[in-house]
């Protein structure tokens, strides 16, 4: 979710600060600096989008004179924008009673602005995905979100919910043997110094921890591709009395929604605590906080064997195209906790056009098509 790392630029190769033409009928580009990682691991164009938040936002900020059905009077309505919102970016998260939560996955961009803009990314992202997917229903389910009507799981999505609960929050039994983190090529060790400061952290937080908690294992590591490539991570094995809690640290760096925030984006303490409010509620693991690490902001969250993300690559057509309806409820649900007048809110949207949508989500899909296309050759 990040566009790079000025911080790992040794794993990173960064392709000239050029603009490179799109070729769209109307949307202009925008200069930006892709990462060559990146985009080299990007299996296509849906992926090559998730790869660069900020990059999207550009464009919308850079054209938004000239969308249609994202119009002025929609992007004036704002509230709390989950910043990466794309098909496939939600999932079951375990809350702190056992029971299984489908929200979004990850909240590093979670900010003030045109809530309207995260809408207008999950269209685009899921029409990347799947070509024929319907629009209109995408809308109808993100209306649904936005009145907190009932909307029934599709299987795929109960089913997930059910494996959430049942695996809970124990560790992953494939992650993590003998006491020991799995190591695979992306590992290291952590050096004294971060081990230090980890251990302050996890000594600090407002948790369930036993008292007599005992640090087992840790690792650092990276991705190399999406929208959090190159950033650092650690992988943290805790002794809670007898069980065992994974925790990652992931560093953060300035969100994605920044071309059009509507509101200085607050610092990480203060955001994370908004974002899990809005998408997660007071039910929310107690293992979520944020830290410093050697001056780098970190979310610190739990990995429980338990909190399950969506593939879409796992289910048919049909099945993604239910499990993406449910993804665009599930966003009207969170929105529907910070836009100040929903009943407004929601007839604008009811009031699209289709003919408007598909222009404007037309001109962003080719765009990134043919950048893909292009950054790929």
């Amino acid at each position: 979710m990040k566009l790079f790392n000025i911080l790992t630029a040794s794993a990173i190769v960064l392709l000239s600060f050029t603009a490179v033409p799109a070729k769209s009928a109307d949307f202009r580009d925008v200069q930006y600096a892709f990462d060559e990682e990146k985009t080299k691991v990007a299996e296509d164009s849906f992926h090559f989008l998730r790869s660069y938040v900020d990059y999207f936002y550009l464009l919308v900020n850079e054209n938004k004179a000239d969308l249609k059905a994202i119009n002025y009077k929609l992007s004036s309505v704002t509230g709390s924008c989950v910043g990466d919102a794309h098909a496939e970016n939600f999932g079951a998260l375990i809350q702190k009673n056992g029971t299984s939560l489908f929200t979004m996955n990850d909240m590093d961009d979670f900010g003030s602005c045109p809530v309207v803009f995260d809408l207008f990314r999950f269209v685009v992202s899921s029409k990347l995905y799947e070509k024929n997917i319907d629009m209109d229903q995408i809308l109808t389910s993100y209306v649904s979100g936005l009145k907190n009507e009932t909307f029934t799981p599709p299987d795929s999505i109960q089913k997930l919910l059910n494996k959430s609960e049942k695996k809970g929050a124990e560790t992953s039994a494939q992650k993590i043997q003998a006491n020991r983190i799995v190591r695979d090529s992306l590992m290291t060790e952590v050096n004294a110094d971060d081990g230090r400061q980890i251990l302050s952290v996890v000594n600090k937080l407002n948790s369930d921890l036993a008292a007599s908690f005992k640090i087992l294992d840790l690792v650092s590591t990276r991705k190399v591709g999406g929208g959090s490539g190159g950033l650092l991570r650690f992988e943290v094995l805790i002794a809670d009395g007898n069980k065992l809690v994974q925790l990652e640290f992931k560093e953060e760096i300035k969100p994605s929604i920044y071309p059009v925030a509507t509101e200085t984006i607050p610092n990480l303490p203060e955001r994370l605590k908004k974002a899990i409010a809005t998408e997660q509620g007071s039910l929310a693991s107690q293992f979520y906080a944020s830290a410093q690490i050697n001056e780098r902001s970190m979310l610190v969250r739990p990995r429980f064997a338990g909190n399950i993300g969506i593939s879409l690559k796992d289910y048919t057509v049909d099945e993604n195209a239910k499990i993406i309806y449910f993804e665009a409820y599930t966003l009207g649900l969170i929105h529907s906790h910070s836009v100040a007048d929903v009943i407004a809110y929601k007839k604008m949207i009811k009031d699209i056009s289709k003919e408007d949508l598909d222009s404007d989500v037309q001109q962003m899909t080719q765009i990134f098509d043919k950048k893909f296309d292009l950054l790929k050759k």
